[in-house]
């Protein structure tokens, strides 16, 4: 009901962990602009994002794009992160730094708890979705029956 994706800065970008999995789900986006037909209802995601390098705000609106074309809900605050910038490319103090904070530990705990009081509205609630009006998931500015 609720998923939590950690992914480390990357050249600035995602890891490619993250990109071999989005490929994979690629086929869930496909059956939305294509089929009309969602397959992830009522389901919550939020992220944690770590790294040596910049690019916080990229990677998470990179990720928020992805998983709300897919179907997902996202809580209040959907990520978490931490990176030292470009000058701290060091990962043996970057993984001391992250292992050791409190403060990131107390973060994504929170947003566990988040993701979790969203996902539990949405079981009480167990509706599908609105049927898209005009456009389809994934196709924005094509019109229904434009095939």
């Amino acid at each position: 009901d609720a998923v939590i994706v950690a992914t480390p800065i990357r050249w600035g970008a995602p890891s490619s962990l993250y990109y071999k999995m989005a490929e994979r789900l690629n086929c869930v986006q496909v059956d939305v602009a294509t089929k009309e037909e969602q397959i992830i209802c009522n389901k919550v995601a939020g992220f944690i994002i770590v790294g040596g390098q910049d690019n916080i705000q990229g990677v998470a609106g990179q990720m928020l794009s992805f998983f709300g074309e897919l179907g997902f809900h996202f809580p209040q605050f959907p990520y978490i992160a931490h990176s030292r910038g470009w000058s701290h490319e060091d990962m043996e103090n970057n993984v001391r730094i992250v292992r050791d904070s409190k403060a990131l530990a107390e973060g994504a705990a929170a947003l566990a708890e988040r993701c979790l009081a969203i996902a539990g509205r949405l079981i009480v609630h167990d509706q599908p979705p609105a049927p898209p009006v005009g456009m389809r998931g994934g196709m924005k500015g094509r019109p229904i029956g434009a095939d």
